[in-house]
């Protein structure tokens, strides 16, 4: 074993047998983090800052007077340890959470998981994954591109995470992903990411999204722009808008949204058609793949709707016990591990329908391959999810307790980022500038579900944490308002 692995499997040691010794705190989890990590950026002009490096680090949460806090740290030190676990204790004491957080004592888990790659992606050299990016980027040398850019990170990762209650899990993931973008001279910018826990087979495997993206940049330049309709309009969306409209509304059915008083949909509501149907799962090899949560939860299978209603939220180990059901490991821990684990899909999947692409947008005005960035109506929502938020989460109740009704809340504006006009069911142009407004009701005028799946992966922001997501998910056809994007 190397001293990095020693160094953090000694300190994980160390803090919790300090947490363990101190009657302040009634639980901890602590997370000994070993990481070989790449991170490189290619443009049009080649590669600019390509490096490697190995990162070590604990992170932990405790449990002290009712309420959570998070640290991570990277200085290993015993020092450091001891004023990160003060911290964390005394965040804890003076955070006064009305409700007493509960957590999961009674169960002991040993476990291991070796991840699911074959080949470890820190086994191939920097110049191979160069060479991979710089190929993906060349299957759009034939456009005319303001600019082309891609940056491209992996990460071989050793965990391991015990409790005070001793429950003891040992995994290893590797996870890489390339986020990168084709500024069209003549069109607008198409922005991808694509990501894996397959480990080496990723390098294999990224090329086609590199060329995905190209074939769609090359449809947008020769499409010319025409306009669109405005008001109530019939959308078409591709697998991949819906998988982004989807994870989108997953947000909702997190239990510590709700309980901050942002979400409109409660259990046993009508949330679609009656053949539509979402589960949250773990897919082998996902981009948002994982055996265990911070919790040390196996992470299971949930369904989420069926036959068009909210059957279940997303769990973890607190809100489980004040809503008497069982975590699912939905725990998710922010990439890099600097930012507290938040409640959280991890693979969406979206059951299919039985209309071809062709039946999906018959009777459609406009077809949507991919949006932006949704933006929030209600302000108080949208501050609050991009503001910190403490790692407890009953805190929430109090929020919600301090704030008022928000009919707003549960809207977004969603910008159309590559869309198309139809004509009878085929592309008539290209339309650019436009927004479609998403309200609560709007799955409810879903009118066809595509039989063809597709997965879109990304990284999304709660709280200041960015967790990985996936969602594989049909195309849909729907009705919604469409106006200029403000």
């Amino acid at each position: 074993m190397s001293d990095g692995r020693e160094s953090v499997s000694d300190a994980m040691d160390w803090l919790l047998d300090e947490f363990e010794a101190d009657d302040a705190v009634s639980y901890a989890e602590v997370g000994g983090v070993y990481q070989e990590k790449t991170d490189l950026v290619v443009t049009g002009d080649g590669p600019r800052n390509a490096t490697e490096f190995t990162e070590t680090g604990v992170w932990l949460r405790v449990f002290a007077d009712g309420a959570a806090d998070y640290r991570y740290t990277n200085a290993l030190d015993e020092e450091s340890l001891r004023d990160a676990a003060d911290r964390a204790i005394r965040s804890g004491e003076v955070l006064a959470q009305e409700e007493p957080g509960r957590f999961d004592a009674y169960t002991v888990h040993r476990g291991t998981h070796g991840g699911w790659a074959d080949e470890g992606i820190h086994a191939r050299p920097l110049d191979e994954k160069v060479a991979a990016v710089e190929d993906g980027l060349a299957a759009a040398d034939d456009l005319a591109l303001d600019r082309r850019w891609a940056n491209y990170t992996d990460a071989h990762v050793e965990e391991a995470v015990g409790t005070t209650t001793g429950s003891v899990v040992r995994t290893t993931l590797d996870r890489a992903k390339v986020d990168f973008s084709l500024s069209l001279a003549d069109g607008p910018k198409v922005s991808r990411h694509a990501g894996s826990t397959a480990g080496a087979a990723f390098l294999d495997e990224m090329g086609d999204a590199f060329a995905t993206a190209a074939a769609d940049a090359r449809s947008l330049s020769g499409a010319d722009p025409v306009d669109a309709p405005s008001g109530e309009t019939t959308v078409a969306l591709s697998p991949e808008a819906a998988g982004q409209l989807f994870h989108f509304v997953s947000h909702y059915l997190e239990t510590d949204t709700c309980y901050m008083g942002m979400s409109p949909y409660a259990v046993g509501d009508r949330i679609g058609p009656d053949d539509l149907d979402i589960e949250d799962g773990i897919r082998a090899g996902s981009w948002a793949a994982r055996a265990y949560d911070t919790e040390v939860k196996p992470t299971t299978p949930t369904r989420l709707v069926s036959d068009g209603r909210i059957e279940r939220r997303l769990h973890n180990t607190t809100t489980a016990a004040e809503e008497d059901a069982y975590p699912a490991g939905n725990s998710v821990p922010s990439l890099g591990f600097a930012e507290p684990p938040r409640i959280h899909a991890r693979h969406l999947a979206v059951g299919a329908g039985d209309a071809d692409p062709g039946a999906l947008r018959e009777g459609a005005d406009v077809y949507v391959e991919r949006f932006g960035e949704p933006w929030f109506r209600d302000e108080f929502e949208r501050v609050q999810r991009e503001g910190l938020f403490p790692p407890s989460a009953l805190y929430a109740r109090d929020i919600d307790r301090k704030s008022e009704d928000r009919p707003d809340c549960g809207s977004a504006e969603f910008p159309v980022a590559e869309a198309y006009r139809l004509d009878g069911g085929a592309r008539a142009g290209r339309v650019d500038g436009l927004a479609v407004d998403y309200t609560p009701e709007v799955l409810e005028t879903i009118s066809r579900i595509g039989a063809v799946r597709e997965t879109v992966t990304g990284v999304c922001e709660k709280h200041k944490s960015r967790l990985p997501f996936a969602v594989t998910a049909p195309g849909v056809r729907l009705t919604a308002p469409i106006r200029e994007k403000e």
